[in-house]
Parts: C-alpha cells; structure tokens; sequence
C-alpha cells in the first residue's frame, strides 16, 4: 500500500475503489479505512464529534504537559510519582514538592 504523498507523486488519484482517499479530495478522511463505524453519515452528529475529537486532543496535550512538569518538578516518571503518592499522600504531593 502507497501513501497518500507518494500516489499523488506518481499521479495515482483514482484510489476510491479501494477505499483510499488522498488528502484535499471531497470525500477524504471518508471510506472504511477511516470511518469503519460510519459515523459521519450524520452531518450534525459528525460536526458534533469533530470539535468532541479537537477537545480530546487539547486535553490529552495539557495532560502530557503535565507529565513534563511533574517530572522536572520531582525526577521521577508518573507511574513512581503515582506510586509514592499512594504510599504517602500527605508527604508526597504538590505542596511538599515546592516546599510551600
């Protein structure tokens, strides 16, 4: 199977039969490669679900912001933050970190 960037290179732009959409065509991300649930058949669910996917993405990306700044803060990853915590929650938390 090709990619998008190199079919487009060789000038391969009739993939729809296989279910492959390239990008700025109409009907891409569309097909069952990218909607096997069928679930933009929906227009106001799908536009419902797009701006629910963007929100996602923001919050997963704070979250691992997150994880960065806990780990500059303490040394350690979240899983041995998450397990000395646990151990200890009142000496093992934000405030103790900072030394408030």
């Amino acid at each position: 199977m090709v990619g998008p960037e190199y079919a487009r290179y060789c000038g391969i732009e009739a993939l729809e039969p296989l279910g492959i959409y390239l990008p700025g065509d109409i009907n891409y991300p569309g097909g069952t490669l990218f909607d096997p649930l069928n679930l933009s058949q929906d227009p106001v669910a799908f536009e419902e679900l797009k701006v629910k996917e963007i929100k996602n993405g923001r919050l997963a990306m704070v979250a691992w912001l997150g994880f960065y700044a806990q780990a500059a803060f303490t040394g350690k990853g979240p899983v041995q933050n998450l397990v000395d915590h646990v151990s200890d929650p009142l000496h093992n938390n934000l405030l103790a970190t900072l030394h408030i």
